[in-house]
């Protein structure tokens, strides 16, 4: 359990400290629209999102465990897909909430830009580069 909190504080450590401010603050913006879910908890959308997240989360930390901060992070970001297929099937309900259908909304087009993003990650992952590219320990002075 310790080893999966630190790789998990050690992600959004490097997310949030080491990388570039543009895709810093694009990180913070998707956690932040993620995190909406906690408004609307009491909706079974909101639900499944946390749930997916979650799952995701402890992919990446897996992952992070094993190879570092690579590209292929990104692929946990595909259970997105039959997440937001399984929401198109509710659209009736969630319309039904002006709230919840903007949230889910700006969530849908956030988890796209990223998912493309991610998409191109893993692809250069696949592709070779598997060098991690990030690392939260700072290299030693020459």
């Amino acid at each position: 359990m310790y080893n999966f909190v630190k790789n998990v504080l050690q992600i959004f450590g490097v997310v949030y400290l080491r990388f570039r401010i543009v895709p810093r603050i694009w990180n913070v913006w998707l956690v932040g629209v993620n995190l909406g879910c906690l408004y609307f908890i009491t909706h079974i959308e909101a639900q499944v999102l946390l749930a997916v997240t979650g799952v995701a989360v402890t992919g990446q930390a897996l992952i992070y465990d094993r190879i570092g901060f690579t590209r292929i992070l990104g692929i946990v970001h595909l259970m997105w897909i039959p997440m937001f297929v399984w929401m198109a099937t509710r659209l009736e309900t969630i319309q039904a909430d002006p709230q919840l259908a903007s949230w889910i909304a700006v969530l849908f087009v956030t988890n796209l830009v990223s998912l493309v993003v991610d998409t191109t990650d893993v692809l250069r992952y696949l592709r070779g580069d598997r060098a991690p590219h990030y690392s939260w320990a700072r290299p030693l002075a020459a």
